[in-house]
């Protein structure tokens, strides 16, 4: 049975507690499917854990971490007995810091969470839906992945990576049933901004601000 056949799917969402992750994960829900959601603040994947009504299947990650995205992932599955659909929304934004303002620090903590955390969630998902012979991974990208100028430089790195990516891991699946794509959004309200700052804290460049808007 392929993952569109089944009534009730299996969905995994990194980034779920706030702005894109979290209208995907509560538009999944009222789907009826099985969502899981996780987020690096325990305050706001308990928010939108309890929105789903699914406190039992929210969990804390830090998707930079191969244990942490890949415990989450196989709980996951473990609990339902496969995995449907995974949606790799975790991200963080450097406002737009361009090459003087973008430390070393800045650069790899930003690559860390938006390209490897993608990359290492993909990984697990691809290994468990290639055995079952179906599912969806889907990641959140960014106009900046064709756009220079609309954020920072190793925001656009990481999503135009996410892309390179997402281009070959279709060629690597594709052929077990699973499908492979990238969303890339425009600039629309999400709390990206002051969360980022939060992650960050002081590798904060001056140009994230608080705003509300990503792209």
């Amino acid at each position: 049975m392929s993952a569109d056949e089944n009534p009730s799917r299996t969905v995994a969402v990194t980034g779920a507690g706030s702005g894109i992750g979290r209208a995907i994960a509560e538009a999944f829900a009222e789907q009826g499917d099985t969502v899981f959601v996780c987020d690096i603040s325990e305050q706001r994947v308990g928010e939108v854990a309890d929105a789903i009504d699914a406190p039992a299947r929210g969990s804390v990650v830090d998707v930079s971490d191969n244990e942490q995205i890949s415990g989450f992932l196989r709980s996951a599955h473990e609990r339902t007995g496969r995995l449907d659909v995974l949606v790799s929304a975790a991200g963080i934004f450097d406002g737009y810091a361009g090459v003087i303002e973008t430390s070393p620090e800045l650069w790899r903590k930003v690559l860390d969470v938006n390209l490897t955390g993608c990359f290492l969630g993909t990984k697990v998902a691809s290994e468990l839906m290639i055995s079952q012979g179906s599912g969806r991974i889907i990641s959140i990208g960014s106009i900046a992945t064709f756009r220079g100028g609309a954020d920072g430089i190793a925001y656009t790195a990481a999503k135009a990576g996410m892309h390179g990516m997402t281009r070959r891991l279709a060629f690597d699946v594709g052929r077990h049933g699973v499908t492979a794509n990238m969303i890339c959004p425009g600039v629309i309200p999400s709390g990206i901004r002051a969360n980022s700052e939060e992650v960050l804290g002081e590798l904060s460049p001056d140009t994230v601000g608080s705003g509300s808007l990503r792209s």
